[in-house]
């Protein structure tokens, strides 16, 4: 096997795609090695069930196109967004083996930039928006996903397959989808790179929705690199070119006389005190990075703690709302049979509740399915309200700091999988960027206890392009090496 995809826990994405741009490494070489590894460690008592469906041979795929922009790179994506090729059942028994009339439009702008999607990725079933003592990662379609650093702890939820697929060295990209930390929380847990960006840069048309004003749809990656290389070939397809391209970064810090520099704030109000080692490995990499030179402002001290104080109750009016609305139409759509409308979603669980209800209900759903027309005031009032409440503390934060982003830990290290309580996540700095809908990205900062621990970096909408040229210095920095030790003695 060609050394460039030996190991593809280590390996970039670019260096892939040069290696392919030069004839060194062909896409069906890739592919085949993806397929191996695959095949060498996600099934079995002890295997990381992070894949649902996936093709067989690279031959499956048809003529591949090395020339094209993501040149026959092997991608995984989730499985609540549709593909006609493969089964989309966003984990769930009722949906079954049914596949959609077509590809979402994250999809079809992957085949048309040449990256190969050879598979669908395991989630926590209905992106963790069924009931309140689910288990991230858990499916009935996939069972449980489990974090490469420790079978016995959580890969987080809800794009969980997605970020084990690359920890774990399966493909270098991958596509998962966040309405509330779906992204940065697994990309944190397993030690790599979740990029979430501004709201609506990226259709969702196609995705199983939970909620409009939320969802959205990202990258997973090893580096920071990767995920520039494959956002911004995403974002020009869609016709995003100036929120990528450097023009609309550049003019907001040639406003704020900064030329190229980016200044970086850390509210500490409400994201700190969840977990000391987490909030050690933080301060680590912090000093590092101002050694370095990034010029930080610790502490915005006109920011209280009620600026970042969202609502939980009015978000999940929003979702369950928007969920009824959207996922309800979204299943009359797909019209699979015995799964037309959310109440028919819940009847089938109910049905064969020892494979659908063995750990945790339906919770949400029968939320969701309570909403009626004269609660649509109190949606609206209350989606406003926390909107309002994330938009200015964002803003507040970084116009009294004299700042161009936040930073702050991303969570705690992966609790242990239980699926008896559920899961016991402690706090978490992603929540309030996903209710803004601006742009987040967690990357890697070390290790507590062997387990990875990340830093989310956030800030105004659309400055999708300077966030991630910030990361991707930050991560220069901290120059973290992030690979699971459980690769080696499961490959042997």
């Amino acid at each position: 096997m060609n050394p460039d995809c030996s190991d593809l826990s280590v390996v970039s994405a670019v260096d892939l795609k040069e290696s392919m741009s030069q004839g060194v490494l062909s896409s069906g070489e890739l592919i085949s090695a993806s397929l191996t590894r695959m095949d060498a460690l996600d099934r079995g008592k002890r295997g990381l069930h992070a894949v649902l469906d996936r093709i067989s041979d690279p031959s499956e795929l048809g003529p591949l196109r090395p020339g094209t922009s993501l040149g026959g790179i092997p991608v995984l994506v989730k499985d609540n967004i549709d593909t006609a090729r493969f089964a989309t059942t966003a984990g769930s028994l009722a949906l079954g083996g049914s596949h959609p009339s077509a590809d979402a439009a994250i999809i079809s702008a992957l085949d048309a930039l040449g990256a190969c999607v050879i598979g669908k990725t395991n989630l926590s079933e209905w992106a963790n928006m069924r009931g309140i003592q689910s288990s991230s990662g858990w499916s009935a379609v996939g069972g449980q996903c489990r974090n490469p650093y420790a079978l016995d702890r959580s890969p987080g939820g809800s794009s969980s397959g997605s970020a084990v697929a690359v920890a774990a060295g399966y493909v270098p990209i991958s596509i998962g989808t966040e309405t509330d930390g779906s992204i940065l929380c697994p990309a944190a847990l397993n030690g790599i790179v979740g990029f979430k960006p501004t709201l609506g840069l990226i259709p969702t048309t196609g995705v199983v929705p939970v909620a409009a004003s939320q969802d959205t749809v990202g990258v997973f990656a090893r580096n920071t690199a990767d995920i520039e290389m494959v956002t911004s070939a995403i974002f020009a397809h869609f016709g995003r070119q100036r929120f990528f391209g450097g023009d609309f970064h550049r003019r907001y810090l040639e406003e704020r006389g900064r030329g190229t520099r980016f200044r970086l704030g850390i509210p500490r109000q409400g994201f700190f005190g969840y977990s000391a080692k987490a909030d050690a490995l933080f301060e680590a990499a912090i000093a590092e990075v101002r050694s370095a030179g990034v010029d930080v402002v610790d502490s915005i001290d006109e920011v209280t703690d009620s600026d970042f104080a969202l609502s939980e109750a009015d978000e999940l009016t929003v979702l369950h709302w928007e969920m009824y609305r959207d996922l309800g139409g979204y299943l009359a759509a797909r019209d699979v049979e015995g799964a037309c409308s959310l109440e028919a979603v819940m009847e089938f669980n109910r049905t064969h509740a020892k494979e659908e209800l063995a750990f945790f209900g339906q919770e949400h759903f029968e939320a969701a399915i309570r909403i009626s027309g004269e609660m649509e005031k109190s949606y609206h009032l209350a989606r406003a309200a926390n909107l309002q409440r994330a938009e200015n503390a964002i803003m507040k934060s970084i116009t009294l700091g004299s700042v161009d982003f936040l930073c702050v830990p991303t969570m705690p290290p992966a609790w242990l999988i239980d699926h008896i309580n559920g899961d016991s996540l402690a706090g978490a700095g992603y929540s309030v960027a996903a209710v803004a809908g601006s742009a987040s990205i967690s990357i890697p900062i070390g290790f507590a206890g062997g387990l990875p621990v990340g830093m989310t970096i956030f800030g105004a909408p659309y400055a999708d392009a300077g966030l991630l040229s910030a990361a991707s210095q930050i991560e220069a920095v901290l120059a973290q090496t992030m690979r699971p030790s459980f690769l080696d003695s499961a490959l042997d």
